[in-house]
């Protein structure tokens, strides 16, 4: 007996339009509220999509650009930290959604809701202080374990390759969701240097974002806050000392010649910023 799939019609998604960043995501009526349509043909043209895939896995060691495999990728990833504990948004794999012009490979349908993201909560001044950062030592522990379980098991799937303090919703429950899977760094050997990547791209993120007279804070409670300080170590070494000479020219390089590069709140400073304050410490 063959079972008929739920769907979903909509004669125009235009008015749903909710959010247009390289892919297009629509706020659709579903069941009793509403779920998110994800179109992974977005904004860029072939052309701008076959570049950008050129891009990231000749250059920067990640999956390609193109929308089959991003979907893929996201929802693979999805799969993968739901297993190991870590909330994602509920995908809605059994439902079909049906639009003119949408390609049946080219989207996904996943749960809608409105929470804080991680930026936001941080620099929101009604919430006292103490209380926002809490919160932040209570993510660093979550984020932390993340980190160990990718280390571990070599699964560069775990590593949050477009990781910021806006992908990242906090619960009502005090958990924490996150999002935007797309692309990976696609290596297994090198897994503890993408995790190094990742936390000066979230410090860096969320500092830059929160105001100023709490930045100072943060870098101390990420020193004090995140249990491996040999893991905080080496995130400094892998943008000034990578064991890989063309990737060390190429930050040399960097440094010395782009003036972004040299500002107080960039990369390079905060991975510089977080050492000191371990030797410290």
């Amino acid at each position: 007996m063959t079972t008929t799939r739920e769907r979903i019609r909509v004669d125009d998604l235009a008015p749903h339009l909710l959010l247009k960043n390289g892919n297009f995501l629509y706020k659709l009526p579903f069941r009793d509220g509403f779920a998110v349509l994800k179109v992974y043909y977005g904004s860029r043209g072939f052309f701008g999509r076959v570049l950008k895939s050129i891009s990231n896995v000749v250059f920067q060691g990640q999956t390609s650009y193109m929308p089959r495999t991003r979907l893929k990728v996201e929802r693979d990833c999805m799969r993968t930290w739901a297993r190991h504990g870590f909330r994602v948004f509920e995908v809605f794999d059994d439902v079909e959604v049906e639009a003119p012009g949408l390609r049946q490979d080219g989207y996904l349908l996943m749960e809608f809701m409105v929470r804080p993201k991680l930026n936001n909560y941080l620099a929101d001044s009604s919430i006292p202080e103490d209380e926002r950062f809490t919160t932040y030592r209570r993510w660093l522990q979550e984020w932390s374990r993340r980190h160990d379980v990718a280390i571990e098991e070599r699964d560069p799937r775990l590593v949050h390759e477009n990781g910021d303090g806006k992908h990242v919703y906090i619960l009502d429950d005090g958990g924490f969701l996150w999002f935007d899977f797309e692309m990976i760094f696609r290596s297994p050997n090198r897994v503890a240097e993408h995790v190094s990547h990742e936390i000066i791209q979230y410090v860096w993120n969320i500092h830059k974002n929160i105001p100023t007279e709490i930045r100072e804070r943060l870098l101390d409670e990420t020193v004090e806050g995140y249990p491996d300080r040999e893991r905080l170590l080496r995130s400094y070494d892998y943008f000034f000392r990578h064991p890989r000479l063309f990737q060390r020219m190429g930050r040399a390089i960097d440094r010395r010649f782009y003036k972004r590069a040299r500002k107080p709140t960039s990369k390079y400073n905060i991975a510089r910023r977080l050492r000191e304050r371990l030797e410290r410490s």
